[in-house]
């Protein structure tokens, strides 16, 4: 948008763009860890009635059941239930799990366990598996076997050389390092 400047000689260029929302707060649901912290602490009864439509999304059964099970006392409980988890409609689940977990006072700490990486490379699985006519996951079975010992980790380096790959790529397979394209 072009604006008359006040001495009227050039144009004034006037900026298009978004104004800032700086006093409107974000608009934030309740996330899956305040879930959690209802269940384990708080307990209210109510507490599924009372939750908007954003928060019920962040309501994931699965991922709540997960998050429980990292404490080691609920663990058979909570393997029970994954059976059921996608059956039981939301509220009753919330009515369950209260009813089945102890108040936790005063509040503990579970860390939440991560999967362990890979630790072979995508493209040594393919090669292996291509080789042995098997799956990836029974490729990195025989990769852990050969492995294991000097003498399996030279004849793996060597069905890796059957295929064309020099030296320096070997070494890059071998050590689980990956170009990324």
């Amino acid at each position: 948008m072009i604006k008359a400047s006040k001495d009227k000689s050039l144009p004034e260029i006037k900026k298009k763009g978004r104004k800032k929302l700086e006093n409107l707060p974000a608009i934030k649901g309740i996330g899956l860890f305040d879930h959690i912290k209802h269940i384990r602490c708080i307990q209210d009864p109510d507490y599924f009635k009372n939750l908007t439509d954003l928060d019920k999304k962040s309501f994931n059964h699965f991922m709540i059941l997960k998050a429980l099970s990292m404490n080691p006392a609920l663990l058979d409980d909570i393997s029970s239930l994954f059976r059921y988890f996608d059956k039981i409609p939301s509220p009753q689940f919330y009515q369950l799990l209260i009813g089945l977990i102890p108040p936790d006072h005063p509040k503990k700490y579970y860390p939440w366990i991560k999967a362990k990486k890979q630790p072979y490379s995508n493209e040594l699985l393919e090669l292996m598996s291509h080789y042995f006519e098997t799956s990836k996951k029974e490729a990195g079975e025989y990769i852990t076997l050969l492995s294991s010992t000097e003498k399996g980790k030279k004849e793996l380096e060597d069905l890796v050389r059957a295929y064309g790959l020099t030296d320096k790529e070997i070494k890059s397979i071998m050590e689980g390092k990956e170009d990324e394209q």
